[in-house]
């Protein structure tokens, strides 16, 4: 099997607008509330973009609200893959200098 994405959940909270403006670079849904979990989490036969939106969401359900309750938004992010590894070091780079302000907190290679 090839991979074709990077599937990666970020959570943020204080950030500069040019941080945050970098994190949904590659957002495919931003979750600002436990209740956008369950909304999104809903998806059909299709399998395009927002079906696999749900599908992470499901994944990452009991991390993404663990990071909801502790004050943080989360986006997730879908990054193809021929891309990944500058994203990812970007991502990384801004995780280490922010530390708890933005959190790199599920990555998964699909």
């Amino acid at each position: 099997m090839s991979i074709k994405y990077s599937v990666v959940a970020v959570a943020y909270k204080d950030v500069t607008p040019d941080v945050e403006a970098i994190v949904k670079k590659h957002s495919i849904r931003e979750i600002d509330e436990p209740s956008d979990v369950v909304e999104f989490s809903n998806y059909g036969r299709q399998f395009d973009q927002d079906a696999r939106a749900g599908i992470y969401l499901e994944w990452y359900q009991k991390n993404i609200l663990k990071h909801l309750a502790e004050g943080y938004n989360v986006v997730l992010l879908e990054i193809p893959y021929s891309s990944d590894k500058s994203v990812m070091e970007v991502l990384n780079s801004i995780d280490e200098k922010l530390g708890d302000h933005l959190l790199v907190i599920e990555h998964d290679e699909v």
